[in-house]
This record gives structure tokens, C-alpha cells and sequence, in this order.
């Protein structure tokens, strides 16, 4: 990362990028242009720091810059879809394999219980509980192998496909769910071989379902 001389700066796009993500993944710019004076204007802050969030999204591929009128969230095509599913599925069963082999039972253990949480499907914030719950799921596994690189490139991952998850939330609930159990007890096992083809299932899973959307 570059060094910068503003860390109020750094602060104010860091607090600008999060609403950002949270307002692109709940649709609320759908199909419309963010400029960098709308922004500067609802965060009540220069155009720098506005500038600066709106090209981090670009670098992260969620938004595109147009040339004179602002930018536009950037829909992902089949090809990346599959790439970044791809993507996932090594990452994740390498942070399985690492789990069964080094991490104790205690970890596992905590894994577990967050495989076997519930969640309301009447709750008016299913969606995004559901895509937390998934999330702190599949990253807590990721964070028992301690390496940062891993943990960052997983993050990224789900962002990227934060808003197509949402969408495929409540029809892929049961399946998920119910594949973080079996994962779960796998991992306990330390049945390295089950895990595997669970996890891998369950991104193919996912990968199919997302081509609907």
C-alpha cells in the first residue's frame, strides 16, 4: 500500500468504502451512476476521499469507471464466475486440509457450533444474516491457518461475489446449511478425503446456481 501524508484521509475513504460495499450489495445503485460529487456530498467530505473509494471498488472490480458521467457496478460475466468459483474452491480446501492437520480440537469444535447456528427465514434481514453467517463460516476456517494471504484472497473473493450470493440466498439456504454440518463433522473426524468433496461439492453447487442469475 502507498504512503500517504492524510490518515484522516485513509480513515474517511476506509469508512466511505465499507457503506459503499454494504449500499452495492443491497442494490442500491443498481442500474444508476455514482459520482464522485454525490458522494463527496453525502459523506460531507472532499472529493479526494470520495475519488479514492469509488477507484478502490474499480481495482476490486465492482464498479467501472465511464468517462464523463460517473461509474457503474460492474456485473460479473460467466467467465469470471467460474474463475472466481474456481478460485474459491482451492483456497478453501487448502484452509480445510491445513484445519484437519494442525488445528485442535477446540477449533474444530468451534466450528462446529457455527455450522449448527440457525437463522430465521422470516426475518426481514434474512439475506444478509444468512450471507454473514455463511461468510464468518468459511472465513473462520480460512483464519485456523493463521496466513493472512489466504485469509485476504478468500475476502476478496466474496466480495466479488457478495451481491450474486445474496441473490441466490434463500433457494441455496437448506443445501448450505446443511453442508456446513456435514463439513463441520468431517473436519472433527479429521476426514480429510469427505471434507474435500464436500467443500468442492458445495462450490459447484453454488457455481451452477449462480449461472441462473
Amino acid at each position: 500500500m502507498a504512503l500517504t501524508t492524510q490518515p484522516k484521509n485513509l480513515s474517511t475513504t476506509e469508512s466511505i468504502l465499507d457503506q459503499l460495499r454494504n449500499d452495492i450489495n443491497n442494490f442500491v445503485y443498481d442500474e444508476q451512476f455514482i459520482t464522485e460529487a454525490a458522494i463527496s456530498t453525502r459523506f460531507q467530505v472532499s472529493r479526494t476521499p470520495a475519488r479514492e473509494a469509488l477507484n478502490t471498488l474499480c481495482q476490486e472490480g465492482i464498479l467501472e469507471k465511464i468517462p464523463r458521467k460517473g461509474y457503474l457496478i460492474r456485473k460479473l460475466s460467466l467467465s469470471e464466475l467460474q474463475q472466481l468459483c474456481q478460485y474459491r474452491s482451492i483456497l478453501e480446501c487448502g484452509s480445510v486440509e491445513y484445519a484437519i492437520r494442525f488445528a485442535s480440537d477446540s477449533d474444530l469444535e468451534k466450528i462446529s457450533e457455527l455450522a449448527n447456528r440457525t437463522l430465521d427465514p422470516k426475518d426481514p434481514d434474512f439475506n444478509n444474516q444468512y450471507h454473514e453467517l455463511n461468510l464468518t463460516f468459511h472465513l473462520s476456517i480460512a483464519r485456523l491457518t493463521r496466513n493472512t494471504y489466504l485469509i485476504s484472497a478468500l475476502e476478496n473473493v466474496f466480495n466479488r461475489l457478495r451481491r450474486d450470493l445474496l441473490i441466490d440466498g434463500r433457494s441455496n439456504l437448506e443445501n448450505s446449511l446443511d453442508m456446513h454440518i456435514q463439513l463441520a463433522a468431517a473436519m472433527k473426524r479429521r476426514d480429510l478425503e469427505q471434507a474435500h468433496r464436500i467443500t468442492a461439492d458445495q462450490i459447484d453447487f453454488v457455481e451452477k446456481r449462480l449461472y441462473l442469475h
